[in-house]
């Protein structure tokens, strides 16, 4: 038995001894990593204290690094002032300008306009009538029988539309002859006078008829008529309403 232990033992020990060398290069492999290790933490911290001490130092001077921009001019010219706002200035300019041309046109037109209307006012119908037949048969010989006729027609109406307040630009030829007999200056005294003015200065505007100028005379005789008649004997009418007045205020 002993024998045995004896022999045991013997063969053992070179299997320990055999172990022992084969771990000895993993523990100096192990050492050598950790080496490494340490050495790369003391790299590590050595950078990073150099690079706080250099952040210190530009803490300490700041002014060095400082990116300083040039002092702005506290006045300007004119001329500078124009050319960062010449846009702007053009727009204002070209609008202050647009708005002088409109209100001067505006105001021009409204004075014409009422200039004229003031004149139409105060002139006497029947004087302004008379004028424009006498401008009318001076320009007969050069004219066509439409025109004219239209021209003719036109007068008459605005005489009778400002003296007795009818609307006789607004009416046909129909319209204008019913108006005018039942108003109570022209029954009984322009009825035919009035249909045959109208009956043929609508055959001469609307058809194809046309008219020599011996109608053309006879169409401005009537007219002509019309308008120093009714002037007459509205001025006799004014004048006798005028001396019943007077009678009546005795």
């Amino acid at each position: 038995m002993s024998n045995r232990g004896e022999i045991n033992e013997g063969t053992s020990r070179p299997a320990t001894t055999l172990e022992s060398e084969m771990t000895r290069p993993k523990k100096a492999k192990i050492s050598f990593n950790l080496s490494c290790q340490l050495l790369m933490t003391c790299l590590l911290l050595g950078a990073s204290k150099v690079s706080s001490a250099a952040e210190k130092e530009h803490l300490l001077h700041p002014e060095d690094n400082l990116q300083r921009d040039s002092p702005l001019p506290l006045y300007k010219g004119t001329w500078e002032i124009i050319q960062e706002n010449w846009v702007f200035l053009t727009i204002f300019l070209g609008a202050i300008l647009l708005c002088s041309i409109i209100l001067w046109l505006r105001k021009k037109m409204t004075g014409a306009n009422s200039k004229e209307a003031e004149e139409k006012l105060e002139r006497d119908p029947y004087e302004e009538a008379l004028e424009a037949l006498e401008a009318l048969e001076a320009k007969r010989k050069g004219m066509k029988a439409k025109p004219f006729t239209f021209r003719l027609s036109e007068v008459l109406r605005v005489y009778v539309q400002r003296r007795f307040e009818l609307p006789a630009m607004e009416l046909t030829g129909e319209e204008f002859i019913r108006e005018a007999a039942e108003h109570d200056f022209f029954r009984n005294h322009y009825d035919d006078l009035l249909r045959e003015f109208i009956d043929r200065s609508d055959m001469v505007k609307y058809s194809r008829e046309s008219i020599d100028g011996e109608g053309l005379i006879l169409l401005m005789n009537s007219a002509k008529h019309f308008v120093r008649d009714t002037h007459r004997r509205l001025e006799k009418k004014l004048a006798e309403e005028a001396a019943s007045l007077s009678a009546k205020a005795k």
